[in-house]
């Protein structure tokens, strides 16, 4: 969506954002560390952190993004992006 949304221009500032806010960088930095660790020490343990950073990535952050567009909706905004994610969701 970024991609009709926001001139391209103003796109590298939107996919660059996590380099400069603090927040957002910690996180990025966190679940990139934790797949790393697995890749340069490939134990059961680190596999095991590696599956539950991905449940978390996928869980948490991906599925709470959606909240937005369904809120959107809920104000008859942006039907059809909401449906498209309860397409994803089922």
């Amino acid at each position: 969506m970024i991609e009709t949304i926001i001139p391209s221009d103003r796109r590298s500032a939107v996919y660059d954002f996590w380099r400069t806010d603090k927040v957002l960088k910690d996180r990025c930095e966190f679940i990139a560390g934790q797949y790393q660790r697995y890749v340069d020490n490939p134990t059961v343990e680190n596999y095991f952190m590696s599956l539950v950073t991905d449940y978390i990535l996928e869980g948490l952050y991906f599925y709470n993004g959606f909240i937005a567009f369904y809120n959107f909706a809920s104000r008859m905004l942006m039907p059809g992006s909401a449906d498209i994610f309860k397409m994803i969701n089922r």
